[in-house]
């Protein structure tokens, strides 16, 4: 929760610059994995997270961010999500899940997570098959952040992405089976360089961010027979306001169409999160898919969550997303310390 302004970090030469130019270049890159809430605070807010991270979470929503983060932060954090879409002509679903362990000071952040996504679709050939597919992802990775001005400052996450991918056709059956047994498909290893870079502004109570994940767009060959999987580009704009009343205020939307659970989605997200007591946060948020013709419909979803201090710097964050079964319900708990 600990909000530091930001000053001149440790120069990093003309690296973050050139990185956080290709946010800009790569911005219209299309059908890429899903920006799915990763991270229990984040999703409690809906996702609605890029401008206003400020925890070891910065690392994998915007690296910029630590630069007016936590002067010390440490994330233990696992969240889950599924969508499901069941009709007679057309079914398939999705799930994510996601287990974070971050460290991070303002000019630096180490990182482990991993990744695992699952699609279930209807087989092109139209035999009454399924095209089952899961990426594992395994990103160890180091954070730098160099701040241009005051309240401006730009990172990048540099990271080693071991992607263990399986793309195989099934028997058609009950989607959330299908889920299941992909769970026991063995997937084959590749390890592929990758980075994710980032922008932050925070003037006063006003704070803006703009990201882009997976600079590299890695490929990962797949066992099964079916095509590599892989995980492009996918970028997102975020602007925040802090309350003088003790709460803030984000708004989030994807810069392009990626890949959804079910179907390619472009989401917008709107969250928010107060102090209710003085060892206590609440959040709440909203999200939707703005491709209304896509499969599912714009599948609306809820987030609610909250943080409670169990010592003085020790957080225990809790959260729940409900709504439309296409729009990927789920939950997450974590524990961070952040002073």
């Amino acid at each position: 929760m600990t909000r530091n302004p930001p000053g001149d970090l440790p120069g990093l030469g003309l690296f973050p610059y050139l990185m956080a130019l290709g946010i800009i270049l790569g911005a219209a890159t299309a059908s890429a994995q899903s920006f799915d809430p990763v991270t229990t605070r984040a999703a409690g807010m809906a996702g609605a997270f890029v401008a206003v991270t400020d925890d070891a979470s910065a690392v994998y929503w915007n690296p910029a961010a630590l630069a007016s983060g936590a002067f010390f932060s440490l994330l233990i954090d696992r969240t889950s999500a599924e969508a499901t879409l069941d009709e007679p002509a057309d079914s398939r679903g999705g799930s994510r899940s996601g287990t974070t362990l971050a460290l991070s000071t303002p000019p630096f952040g180490l990182s482990y997570y991993r990744l695992r996504s699952t699609w279930i679709s209807p087989s092109p050939t139209q035999n009454g098959m399924s095209v089952s597919e899961t990426l594992i992802t395994h990103h160890t990775g180091a954070t730098l952040v160099h701040s241009l001005t005051r309240g401006l400052s730009v990172g990048a996450t540099l990271k080693l992405v071991r992607g263990i991918a399986t793309s195989t056709e099934v028997p058609s059956g009950s989607i959330d089976d299908l889920l299941d047994e992909a769970n026991d498909l063995v997937g084959e290893a590749t390890n592929k360089f990758d980075a994710d870079v980032g922008v932050s502004v925070v003037a006063g109570t006003l704070r803006a961010g703009l990201t882009m994940r997976n600079v590299t767009s890695p490929k990962f060959d797949a066992a099964g027979g079916g095509p590599p999987v892989q995980l492009e580009r996918q970028a997102r704009a975020g602007v925040g306001l802090t309350s003088p009343l003790g709460f803030l205020v984000a708004l989030d939307v994807d810069l392009n169409a990626i890949r959804g659970p079910i179907g390619n989605l472009r989401d917008l997200a709107l969250g928010t999160e107060a102090r209710v007591l003085k060892r206590a946060f609440a959040r709440g948020g909203f999200r939707m898919n703005t491709l209304g013709n896509e499969p599912g419909g714009h599948a609306p979803t809820y987030s609610v969550g909250g943080s409670f201090a169990v010592l003085t710097s020790l957080w225990i964050d809790a959260q729940a997303t409900m709504g439309s079964e296409a729009g990927s319900r789920g939950w997450g708990v974590a524990a961070r310390v952040a002073f």
